[in-house]
């Protein structure tokens, strides 16, 4: 073999080892250092979650995502007694430098810590070990015959990014608060802290103003939808009404769902373009005064 083919080779190696740890754990995103050991943590009926006196609404936050698919209610101790088969919780001003959403995640075979500065690290350290766990734990209902298993890992992790959102158009097509709700869920799952909320368009208008009712009596509802894509001969249309809004007790309550995961909600109100909905609540808010429908396209 030639020497450069030989050197290519053997500097390959430890790559190919790295990526192989790596790939012992899947994660989303991926964290900024993992080191894999040997072993796992199991959880069972018998762990105990322990938290920092500051931390016990953490601690129930993860007994509550843990309950559905394993059966089990965990107890929660803020004694700082440590033993086996215990996931711990801290809040370490120590880790300043990680910021307010940076943590540190050690699983050992008797026990798992999570550590850091600040609630929304912690928050998003307990994300990642639900990812660590079989994907089963995301179930609604008991699953019985899993072996609830965490591999042994050590993490550092950070975000790269200060704003980290993700965007839901509800005009176009509406969905509703348990869809918004879960939609949230996903966002803190995967460590995002902005939900970009477009609220208003030219084919619908969401959300309530008391003020102006008829925003949301006419302007939230269109006539039809246009079906398929504009560009592939006439537009065709499906004939059905379709519409929704969020009330102001909606809206509130999502904010606090969203605000509960550590998520700022960015509501979008466009205005002067992109408003027909509203412009056909209230014609006189028009170039012409004319009528106008929601628009279907």
């Amino acid at each position: 073999m030639e020497l450069w083919k030989r050197l290519v080779l053997f500097a390959a190696i430890p790559v190919f080892f790295c990526c192989m740890a790596q790939a012992q754990v899947s994660l989303i995103p991926q964290p900024n250092a993992v080191t894999v050991g040997d072993g796992v943590f199991t959880l069972t009926s018998e762990t105990i979650i322990r938290v920092d006196a500051e931390a016990v609404a953490l601690g129930y936050v993860l007994a509550d995502r843990l309950t559905p698919a394993t059966g089990w209610r965990f107890r929660i101790e803020t004694n700082s007694r440590e033993g086996r088969n215990e996931i711990v919780l801290t809040l370490d001003p120590e880790l300043k430098d990680a910021g307010t959403e940076g943590y540190r995640l050690t699983v050992t075979p008797a026990a798992i810590f999570i550590t850091a500065a600040d609630k929304p690290g912690l928050f998003y350290g307990i994300q990642t070990l639900l990812q660590l766990l079989p994907p089963e734990i995301f179930r609604e209902a008991e699953v019985t015959g899993i072996p609830w298993a965490v591999p042994c890992v050590k993490i550092v992790d950070r975000p790269r990014f200060r704003w980290r959102g993700m965007h839901l158009d509800v005009c176009r097509h509406f969905m509703p608060k348990a869809f918004i709700k879960k939609y949230i869920d996903l966002l803190a799952l995967h460590k995002f802290n902005t939900f970009h909320w477009h609220l208003t368009e030219d084919q619908g208008w969401r959300i309530e103003i008391k003020q102006y009712p008829r925003l949301t009596e006419v302007g939230a509802w269109r006539k039809e939808t246009q079906v398929g894509h504009a560009g592939k001969g006439p537009r065709q249309f499906d004939g059905k009404r379709h519409g929704g809004f969020y009330t102001q007790d909606d809206i509130r309550e999502i904010v606090a769902y969203a605000r509960d995961r550590f998520i700022k909600v960015v509501p979008e109100i466009e205005m002067p373009g992109h408003s027909q909905a509203a412009i056909a609540a209230y014609p006189e808010l028009g170039v012409t005064g004319e009528p106008v429908d929601v628009m279907t396209y």
